[in-house]
């Protein structure tokens, strides 16, 4: 824009969520449905599971991942997180795509769009299939829907007698 001869420069930064303002959103979504906070870990002990949800930030960029998944109670976790476990995303590309861009801190999207499409997303995704699963049971019913089950640990398939 220019007047009178003299050049005016308008700068706008966008004020993007750090690791603190992520954590702050995530957790007023999860513990208002009786997960319990440690860290950056949220976790809800049922009768038979655990469920786990963690926010893991990329070594690389702001790029977060949000996995989840259960813990069998009384099934020893040999140095696993999870017995099973999953992350936030999609099968529909564009829909992954997008799941991507919102947990990407490092992208200019404002915090208001941000919050309200990753709420979307983590209420009709992750906590939809979490509210679904709390028995062993209904776990084992879940894993056999998968395509495979290449990535579920040994002990688990014998101790859930699936294979």
């Amino acid at each position: 824009m220019e007047e009178c001869g003299i050049q005016f420069w308008i700068r706008i930064k966008i004020i993007v969520m750090d690791k603190k303002d992520i954590i702050i959103f995530l957790d007023r979504i999860f513990t208002a449905k009786g997960y319990r906070k440690r860290g950056s870990t949220w976790k809800y002990k049922g009768l038979e599971l655990e469920k786990v949800i963690r926010l893991q930030k990329s070594r690389y960029s702001d790029l977060y991942y949000l996995n989840y998944g259960f813990i069998i109670i009384g099934l020893d976790l040999n140095k696993l997180e999870m017995h099973v476990d999953n992350g936030l995303s999609s099968l529909d590309d564009a829909e992954n795509e997008r799941i991507i861009d919102l947990l990407d801190l490092g992208n200019n999207i404002l915090d208001e769009y941000r919050k309200s499409e990753l709420k979307r997303i983590v209420e009709d995704k992750l906590l939809k299939e979490l509210t679904n699963i709390n028995t062993k049971k209904e776990l084992v019913s879940s894993l056999k829907n998968r395509p495979h089950l290449n990535d579920i640990p040994l002990i688990v398939k014998h101790h859930l007698n699936i294979e």
